[in-house]
């Protein structure tokens, strides 16, 4: 992969569409330490497994986690277990998706709902890595809500 298609979001912080097996030794040597997976199996034909992406990214030494969600299948507890990993977190991360859309409003709203990130900061970070974060403070409002 070429790694200038992660797009940094926050600090060590980044994100990108679909990775590929042969992209993960590039990643490595970029060092990425963590891998959060957010795209569901089978969500296109022909799409690599998510099983397949973590054996080689353990292989190598990335802890890979997959918090997989689809439209309207977000919920508080995978928001929570995304806002867990990155807490705290230094190392180089990425976060991924099929476009890098739903990894980028996780994000925003981990960040926001959990770690006390400012909402027009995070909007700001998802914007300038080429996302569009207008969605961010509704979906905020929803998850403090529900």
């Amino acid at each position: 992969m070429d790694t200038t298609n992660l797009k940094s979001i926050s600090g060590n912080h980044f994100v990108s569409g679909q990775i590929q097996i042969d992209d993960i030794k590039g990643i490595a040597d970029f060092g990425i330490k963590l891998i959060i997976n957010n795209r569901p199996d089978n969500e296109e034909f022909n799409q690599i497994s998510s099983k397949l992406l973590k054996d080689k990214a353990e292989s190598l030494g990335i802890k890979f986690i997959d918090i997989p969600f689809a439209s309207g299948t977000l919920n508080k507890q995978k928001i929570l277990d995304f806002s867990n990993l990155i807490k705290n977190n230094h190392e180089k991360s990425l976060f991924y998706c099929r476009s890098g859309a739903r990894s980028s409003l996780i994000w925003g709203l981990a960040s926001v709902i959990h770690l006390g990130a400012d909402l027009d900061e995070c909007m700001i970070s998802i914007n300038n890595s080429g996302y569009d974060a207008s969605m961010l403070p509704n979906m905020v409002g929803y998850f403090k809500i529900n």
